[in-house]
């Protein structure tokens, strides 16, 4: 039995919550998890309707591999989930017809680029990011001080001076990035731009191009949860009691500071360490003392990021390709982004059918009309891949992902970090009191599970030290 040197409460089951709880009860204090939902996940949550079992946000699995943030997680619990390795990792239908599908191996990658787009510099160009993705993973595993907070933090680098290397590819434009090589073209924009903003949440012209790579990198190393993201919350589920985290579900947190945690229930909870896994939107309405004034400067720094426009519904059929994109340009969806389960996996689907989840980036702060945006992206859908019915079909907007995740007015994908950015200007991990620490996607400038997990490593590391 681990000796329980220090209480910590963690507040959100999203993914970086649940790292940081189970990183914490490795580390040897005593944890308790209180989660406002009925269900683990936050954006990577999941749902039923009828016989089918849809991911309500994040539906895919990225960075597993050795030395990356999943990966190294992983090998701390001692073994993993049941992943489906996808190949194509992506499949992508550009605005002119061309489909394009992005796959594991880099050179029939390469192949499928020069098919569609001969006479290129593709090699060159993907090399480069598949490089510069390496090595970033590698600094983040050697300079364990990232969101930076101070300069003594950047200083850290330079104790690894091979990673000096990365610096100019944070002074240059992934956009830049793509004229040097010849790659500007409007199609090739139109393919990069669409995989930059999945994963990293805006486009070429606004991410420094070491993110612009990591993002780039992404879908070569795609994976599906079998079960999808509740075979995924179940893994972690089973994770948290064996570690002895107390795992309090639907109990809603109304304040934290100062040591001390308020539930809505009225009861206050005292803690050695807080960690709050939520957007920075929420923290700045939830927090007590002076450290509210800090998060309500922060919150009006960064007054919002994406929503997201959410279909769900079943199809008869086995489609094997599990993830696409498919680029629209239409005036309201730019492109959508489909995610089919896993054909044969009967946690998801009856036998014969799959669940589809599809979802399209909306400016949270804008009313949407839900009836149109279902019309446009179905009509493309069924004609696309010859669907003559869909089964249970449920739309959600910003505004229903407010009300099932609690995310100030349903802001989705986290906090890009942007070209051209301060790097201390990123939100950092720790906050103005000493009790209070925070992981998640508006912290981290990284989407999805993988992002959010190495933020959590990343605090983890801080603490470790402390």
């Amino acid at each position: 039995m681990k000796p329980h040197s220090n209480k910590t409460i963690v507040i959100g089951a999203g993914g970086g919550g649940i790292a940081s709880a189970l990183l914490s009860a490795i580390r040897g204090d005593q944890v308790t998890l209180f989660e406002a939902h009925s269900a683990l996940g936050g954006c990577a949550s999941w749902f039923r309707r009828g016989p089918f079992v849809f991911d309500a946000g994040a539906t895919t699995v990225s960075g597993v591999g050795v030395g990356e943030p999943l990966g190294d997680f992983f090998e701390l619990l001692g073994h993993a989930p049941n992943l489906h390795p996808c190949d194509p990792g992506i499949v992508f239908h550009l605005s002119t017809g061309k489909v394009l599908r992005y796959h594991r191996d880099f050179e029939a990658w390469l192949r499928e680029l020069e098919d569609h787009f001969p006479g290129l510099a593709h090699r060159r160009f993907w090399e480069l990011t598949r490089l510069i993705n390496r090595n970033a993973w590698q600094l983040l595993r050697d300079v364990r001080t990232f969101p930076f907070t101070s300069i003594s933090d950047i200083s850290d680098v330079l104790q690894h001076p091979h990673h000096v290397a990365l610096v100019p590819y944070l002074l240059l434009s992934t956009e830049a990035a793509l004229k040097t090589f010849g790659l500007d073209h409007p199609e090739y924009l139109e393919l990069v731009n669409g995989i930059l903003l999945i994963s990293a949440q805006a486009t070429s012209e606004h991410i420094p191009f070491i993110v612009g790579s990591m993002a780039l990198s992404y879908p070569a190393e795609t994976y599906a949860p079998v079960g999808g993201m509740k075979g995924l919350m179940d893994f972690f589920e089973g994770e948290l009691l064996r570690q002895g985290v107390d795992l309090r579900k639907k109990v809603r947190v109304d304040s934290f500071g100062e040591g001390k945690v308020g539930l809505f229930s009225g009861e206050s909870v005292a803690a050695d360490k807080i960690i709050v896994n939520l957007p920075v939107w929420n923290m700045a309405q939830m927090a007590t003392g002076a450290l509210q004034k800090d998060l309500a400067r922060e919150s009006r720094a960064h007054p919002g990021a994406w929503g997201a426009f959410t279909a769900y519904f079943g199809v008869a059929g086995q489609f094997r390709d599990t993830y696409h994109q498919v680029h629209l340009n239409h005036p309201l969806v730019k492109n959508y982004f489909i995610s089919f389960s896993i054909p044969g996996d009967q946690g998801r689907a009856p036998t014969g059918m799959q669940s589809v989840s599809i979802s399209t980036h909306v400016y949270a702060d804008e009313a949407i009309n839900k009836e149109e945006y279902a019309r446009i992206i179905l009509e493309d859908f069924q004609r696309r891949f010859k669907v003559p019915e869909v089964k249970f079909l449920t739309t959600g907007s910003p505004r229903t992902f407010e009300r099932y995740t609690g995310r100030l007015h349903g802001f989705v994908g986290g906090l890009p970090f942007l070209y051209g950015s301060n790097p201390l200007s990123l939100l950092s991990p720790v906050t103005s009191d000493s009790s209070v620490f925070r992981v998640g996607d508006t912290v981290f400038p990284g989407q999805g599970i993988c992002g959010v997990v190495a933020g959590a490593l990343q605090l983890d590391h801080r603490l470790r030290s402390r």
